[in-house]
């Protein structure tokens, strides 16, 4: 054999050599140190984010997000105003970014999520005094979701991408027409579907009772009331921050996960979730249940 044949073989045995070992060495996973931003995404939905009006920048994502930057005080930080349908494509996409208002899953997905941060009470109907007693006289106190959401005297609205985790398969299985469900578009779309409901366009919304809350706080002669649902009656929804599921936002949540017992109990946090969890459908006071639902449970038990 030549000397010229020798040698490239042992180039191509060299190159071999280095795509096996190219193969088999795993990536290097990314270190906090390598985060430079935590980049938020928001949404126009009160009580969470506030953008305008008397109670800007005291939603309780807005405030929470203010003390997770300040506990964090190596990292910059910066913010994305976004439709939800927007948001929930540039999980799907991969790109970098940790939106502060889901809904707790210990199951990772798109996202990763950190440990809870606080507690929702349970999704209600959102609809005018009047209709109410309409309501609740042909389908229960507390509402039977499953009966109201297939009566078609009444018009459903809600924004588009919004998803209720306790009631979606009742909301999925009805039958309905374009005429009975109304999906509002755009920023400004919790807030417009209340418009919706005044002006008689639609007839009631499924949402939180903080939403009914920031209505009253904004409206002192709302016209607005709020109803249980009987199927979620007695439960609870957790909030957590959400990251894209990749080595940055598994990265971020670990570093949230660190200075969270700090971000939970922090006097400006609980201001602002006595402000909007202020009244009281349980028999103990929400500082009390969130002791005991957020702060005294951990990880995969949550």
């Amino acid at each position: 054999m030549s000397k010229q044949m020798l040698a490239q073989k042992l180039a191509l045995l060299v190159f071999i050599i280095s795509i096996l070992l190219h193969q088999t060495v795993p990536v290097k996973a990314q270190e906090a140190s390598d985060i430079a931003t935590l980049n938020w995404v928001i949404n126009t939905a009160p009580p969470f984010h506030i953008i305008n009006g008397s109670h800007s920048g005291k939603g309780i994502c807005d405030v929470l997000m203010d003390i997770i930057d300040e506990q964090l005080p190596e990292l910059a930080s910066s913010r994305v105003v976004l439709p939800q349908t927007r948001i929930r494509q540039k999980f799907e996409q991969e790109v970098d970014q940790c939106f502060p208002c889901m809904i707790y899953s210990p199951t990772p997905s798109d996202t990763v999520q950190t440990e809870p941060t606080h507690f929702y009470y349970p999704h209600g109907i959102i609809t005018t005094k009047e209709k109410a007693l309409i309501i609740q006289e042909r389908h229960g106190n507390p509402v039977r979701l499953a009966s109201l959401i297939t009566d078609r005297e009444f018009r459903f609205g809600y924004p588009d991408g919004r998803h209720y985790p306790a009631v979606q398969n009742i909301v999925d299985q009805a039958v309905q027409s374009d005429v009975t469900r109304v999906a509002h578009t755009g920023e400004n779309a919790t807030v417009a579907i209340l418009a919706m409901i005044k002006a008689e366009r639609i007839d009631y919304t499924i949402d939180y009772q903080i939403l009914h809350n920031f209505d009253i706080a904004e409206n002192e002669a709302t016209d607005l009331a709020f109803l249980e649902i009987a199927e979620t009656q007695g439960q609870h929804v957790l909030g957590a921050i959400g990251c894209t599921n990749t080595a940055w936002g598994r990265a971020v949540v670990k570093e949230i996960n660190r200075i969270l017992p700090n971000v939970r109990q922090h006097p400006e946090f609980l201001q602002t979730l006595d402000l909007w969890f202020n009244d009281n459908p349980e028999s103990e006071p929400y500082r009390e249940l969130l002791r005991k639902r957020v702060w005294h449970v951990t990880g995969a038990n949550q």
